[in-house]
């Protein structure tokens, strides 16, 4: 068997496997001439990222402009003086948040460090494929480490096509996007190829492969092993210099409970039998209701409570 047809099959089954549509490897964050500014993280393409950020952004204001953009995992800072916005994108929090602040402050002393975001980030694949009229594949190439998956995909499709001899034969695509690890084991009569999610898993299989179909008495070693960049989880730090931000004092003030209205305080004289009550208030207004059922913490029982005054 063709050394190449094993790969093609095995490629084929783990591309076809993936799920593309999930990928989130971009982001992009725009500003308006009025300071606002709209921030995407987790696209699923550069260009695409790109345009939602200015969208966005051009709902908050006008004259929008995009200040930093990749794919690449990263923290994506921002810092505001009177008149003047900083974003910045680091490799780590701390770092985001620091280059923020000394950006901001070459202009203005009251410089106040605004949001904080991350961005996990990934990578694009594609491997392209031809076969001639028998089955036999007479044509190959892999790219692995790009931005946007259309990029991938013609850079293979034009790497195929460049070695290709036959010409009835033609070049087909698969993408996928993520940690994937390819690895080439060889020896003086066969090559053989393995794409994994797992480089051990990759190793382990192209290295059975080739010791399967080489010659007796040749030895395969691993020649060449490509890592596809997956998504890099959110430091954790993270929370850390989040809680630093004005949106993080924000969203804390938004989730703490209200304080009860000021106002008159009601007083009443209540009446029950068990739960049914009568209320009689110091104007002489009275009212009738239910009281609700508590359970006592000190007894362990449940009880009416019957102390209420409405309001």
């Amino acid at each position: 068997m063709h050394p190449y047809r094993i790969l093609a099959v095995s490629l084929l089954s783990l591309v076809l496997a993936g799920n593309t549509g999930s990928a989130r490897a971009a982001a992009a964050v725009a500003k308006a001439s009025n300071g606002h500014t709209y921030t995407v993280t987790e696209g699923r393409d550069v260009e695409e990222t790109k345009r939602e950020a200015l969208a966005g952004c051009r709902e908050r204001g006008e004259d929008c402009q995009l200040m930093v953009w990749g794919s690449k995992p990263a923290a994506i800072a921002i810092a505001k003086s009177p008149g003047r916005t900083t974003v910045v994108m680091r490799d780590t929090p701390e770092l985001a948040r620091t280059a923020a602040m000394k950006e901001c402050r070459k202009q203005s002393k009251d410089c106040a460090f605004m949001a904080l975001y991350w961005e996990p980030g990934g990578e694009w694949l594609a491997w392209a494929t031809a076969e001639d009229a028998k089955g036999n594949l007479v044509s190959q190439f892999y790219a692995y480490g790009y931005e946007r998956e259309a990029e991938a995909r013609q850079v293979a499709l034009d790497g195929c096509a460049a070695d290709l001899k036959d010409a009835a034969a033609r070049c087909a695509v698969q993408t996928n996007w993520g940690a994937w690890t390819r690895v080439a084991v060889s020896s003086s009569s066969y090559t053989s190829y393995q794409l994994e999610r797992s480089r051990s898993e990759a190793e382990k299989v192209a290295m059975a492969r080739c010791r399967e179909h080489s010659a007796p008495g040749d030895a395969c070693k691993i020649i060449r092993v490509t890592e596809n960049a997956g998504p890099r989880p959110q430091p954790a730090t993270f929370d850390k210099v989040f809680a630093q931000t004005a949106l993080a004092r924000e969203r804390a003030a938004q989730s703490r409970p209200s304080a009860p209205p000021r106002g008159r305080t009601l007083s009443c004289t209540n009446r029950c039998v068990n739960g049914s009550c009568v209320r009689t208030f110091a104007n002489g207004h009275t009212e009738r209701w239910e009281a609700p059922r508590v359970l006592d913490p000190f007894t362990n029982n449940w009880k009416w409570d019957t102390s209420s005054c409405g309001g």
